[in-house]
């Protein structure tokens, strides 16, 4: 039998992603570190305010010295915003560049031993595959979205380089997903179709299974 995959996976909070480790954890071994934890014994669960670095510099600092190697990370990390500029307020829109954008970049530079692109520094040749579940709104301007829409623009184009170094980069770019969650607040709802949440499944799994690989996935 083949070992099981080592996948990290990141969100704010469980909601709609339970799909993803339920999809996952029976044959991989799952951290997930959220706002929440996960409703799930069968994974290990962290709970972590990814907009705060020092929160995030915990976590780093257990897994290095643990010397885990990740296979896989999923990032989803993600704080909505869909009104009008003048609507939010400053500390608001820091809180989603630091989620959005910050948290990613933070994971990836302190977790770089644990997520060797080539053979890392304790002699483990193994190269992780690093996938951004982002947004269709990171290629498409539109109205309601300002520094929501920033942040994903900024990340996808931070993905572009990492692309160019670390190789196993790639990004899934669904619509809106089929929750509702969007509706009436943005004008992407009325333009593209849903995006279901198994197309999103069965994407990771083609990408983990090597069947899938192109740098950017639009669903």
């Amino acid at each position: 039998m083949c070992n099981k995959n080592n996948i990290l996976i990141t969100w704010i909070s469980s909601w709609v992603w339970e799909s993803l480790w339920d999809s996952l954890v029976e044959k991989n071994n799952i951290i997930w570190i959220s706002r929440n934890k996960a409703k799930n014994n069968k994974i290990e669960s962290y709970k972590i305010d990814l907009s705060k670095r020092t929160e995030i510099e915990y976590f780093c600092k257990n897994i290095v010295e643990q010397k885990y190697i990740f296979d896989v990370l999923i990032l989803n990390a993600g704080i909505w915003e869909f009104w009008n500029f003048e609507d939010i307020d400053l500390e608001k829109y820091e809180n989603i560049i630091s989620v959005n954008l910050l948290a990613n970049i933070r994971l990836l530079k302190l977790l770089e031993k644990n997520t060797p692109w080539k053979k890392s520094s304790w002699g483990i040749l193994k190269t992780t595959k690093i996938i951004f579940i982002w947004s269709i709104i990171s290629k498409k301007f539109m109205r309601w979205a300002s520094v929501y829409q920033a942040s994903k623009f900024w990340l996808r184009g931070f993905a572009g380089w990492l692309k160019q170094e670390w190789k196993k980069v790639f990004i899934i770019n669904p619509k809106i997903i089929d929750t509702g969650f969007h509706k009436d607040k943005i004008e992407l709802w009325n333009k593209y179709p849903e995006t279901k949440m198994e197309d999103i499944l069965s994407t990771v799994w083609n990408i983990i299974d090597w069947k899938e690989k192109r740098f950017e996935i639009d669903l």
